[in-house]
């Protein structure tokens, strides 16, 4: 026959009673799931008093109540619990129903076994059939006790070996568990109780119901002692029904359907503001250009504008401009002088007022790379904008670079796009980014060929996860040196409401201050 105590301490996790010992003095603790090893032979646990230092005969129990806990003699014998002064037995079967062996619980609150235990059930299994409409699961005998005493007889069984091994005990009994409609899990108020509630629940799919526990009690014994019964009644006819991180349903998200729709941060170009609503949280913002169309500047006014008028912080990424250049232009932006050029007409003393004026407002928070980057590291330089800093407008230009090294590029961007609209959902983020486009069929985009969707590098991600996609369109070879100044932008698409897609403005650069504006035509081009 082989003996095990129960509920010792374990110094590995630091808990005071998951660690069973059997007979030949090895070791294993049911909350951190590992052999705790020869170093608590010594200190675990304290000796058992003489007299109770053999397992208890049953002959010499009987069915008596427990005062303490308020659990009745009936109780104790409709459910084959004896006593012998402090010390209990609880009887453990097998599948036939058949007793085969016994938990002996001493006053020092230790544990053992006898018989053979790897073929027992969940301690009371053996009382019901299978196929019942309710069954509960507790976390330990006295529970199990208690809950059938308040719910009138109700089936419940308790784990075997507390919130640690609860899932193994329930898929070892999973057929059995499984028959019934609702299995209702009423687990410890406390961490481990909980997470292992979670993890039961997850076995049993839609059935599963867990018990939410008022704060003042940890346990169904707690609500019996406090004479509560009503109280644990309401909890368990209430018990919430167990979903999965992420599921909710109308009733979850009713305030936040109730709230009116509002209008999103404001774009620096009025026209594309009425067109879209503005910019929203979660939201991916793509942009699409041929080259030294203009998509880095138009991105550097917008920042210049969300900085001044909007007061913002905005956390930069420039993969192909350094970070001087970078806050020398847009200090040209909110000057409305061209900095980046040697004859621009400005002094010395506005250059350096303007990047001091940079400093003080703090907004500006720079990513410091050349180069193509990954995108891992471009990730992490994200969250330690919006974490660190409180930033929640993001400008990558561009997208691109971060699959460049990679061998299959478009399932790279796949992934990118996948995991920045996941980061941006997550974080509350609006992150605007530049793709590179693609070569068209017919005219370049570089003398005013017309984007579409299919033009960006990595289309079908982009399409598939970015809110909005725009495409800049100019004529760098124009014969009008005017018209050569003057950008369509395109909105090739608009999830929010649809309405924008399709619709185009024009803006013109101004060569005097650097400035892109709205501009009216008098026919398309």
């Amino acid at each position: 026959m082989t003996f095990v105590k129960h509920r010792l301490p374990c110094h590995v996790c630091g808990s005071s009673d998951a660690v069973s010992e059997n007979e030949d003095g090895s070791k294993w603790c049911f909350k951190c799931q590992r052999h705790v090893g020869e170093k608590n032979k010594a200190s675990v646990g304290d000796p058992l008093p003489p007299q109770i230092k053999t397992l208890l005969d049953p002959s010499e129990a009987f069915y008596g109540a427990f005062p303490d806990r308020r659990i009745g003699s009936d109780t104790a014998r409709s459910l084959g619990v004896k006593t012998s002064g402090s010390t209990v037995l609880f009887n453990y079967h097998n599948n036939q129903g058949d007793r085969v062996a016994m938990k002996t619980r001493y006053p020092d609150k230790s544990f053992k076994v006898s018989g053979d235990w790897k073929d027992t059930t969940l301690f009371l299994q053996h009382l019901y059939p299978k196929g019942g409409q309710y069954i509960t699961i507790t976390e330990g005998e006295f529970d199990a006790m208690a809950v059938w005493q308040m719910m009138g007889g109700y089936p419940v069984v308790s784990v075997r070996n507390g919130a640690g091994g609860a899932v193994k005990d329930c898929q070892e009994n999973y057929e059995w568990l499984d028959s019934f409609d609702k299995v209702v899990i009423c687990f410890d108020n406390d961490k481990p109780g909980i997470e292992a509630a979670n993890k039961v629940a997850e076995l049993f799919s839609g059935k599963a119901l867990i018990v939410k526990h008022n704060n003042e009690y940890k346990d169904a014994c707690d609500y019996l002692k406090a004479r509560q019964e009503k109280l644990f009644h309401k909890l368990w006819w209430s018990a919430q029904e167990y979903k999965p991180e992420g599921i909710v349903t109308v009733a979850d998200i009713r305030e936040q359907l109730l709230s009116p729709p509002e209008r999103g941060l404001p774009w620096c170009f009025p026209a594309l503001t009425d067109l879209t609503f503005g910019r929203r949280k979660g939201e991916l913002y793509a942009f699409g250009a041929g080259v030294g169309v203009g998509k880095t500047d138009v991105f550097t006014q917008q920042i210049a504008y969300d900085i001044e008028q909007l007061g913002l912080r905005v956390g930069v990424i420039y993969l192909e401009q350094a970070p001087s250049e970078t806050a020398q232009r847009i200090a040209g932006k909110l000057d409305g002088n061209l900095y980046h050029v040697p004859d621009g007409g400005w002094t010395m003393e506005e250059y350096k007022a303007s990047i001091d004026r940079l400093i003080d407002m703090d907004k500006l928070f720079m990513m410091n790379h050349f180069g193509a980057k990954s995108w891992a590291e471009v990730k992490k330089a994200i969250r330690y904008f919006a974490k660190a800093k409180d930033i929640q407008v993001i400008y990558l230009d561009h997208l691109t670079a971060l699959s460049a090294n990679e061998d299959d590029e478009r399932r790279a961007l796949d992934a990118i796009m996948a995991d920045m609209a996941g980061l941006a959902q997550s974080d509350g983020l609006i992150i605007h980014f530049v793709s590179h486009l693609t070569t068209p069929d017919g005219k370049p985009h570089e003398e005013g060929g017309r984007v579409m969707e299919k033009h960006f590098t990595g289309s079908r991600a982009i399409a598939r996860w970015a809110h909005y996609m725009f495409g800049l369109e100019r004529n760098k070879q124009h014969e009008d040196p005017e018209m050569r100044q003057v950008t369509k932008f395109r909105i090739l698409k608009d999830r929010f409401t649809g309405r924008a897609t399709g619709h185009i403005f024009h803006m013109k650069y101004n060569k005097g201050n650097g400035l892109l504006s709205e501009y009216q035509l008098s026919e398309d081009f």
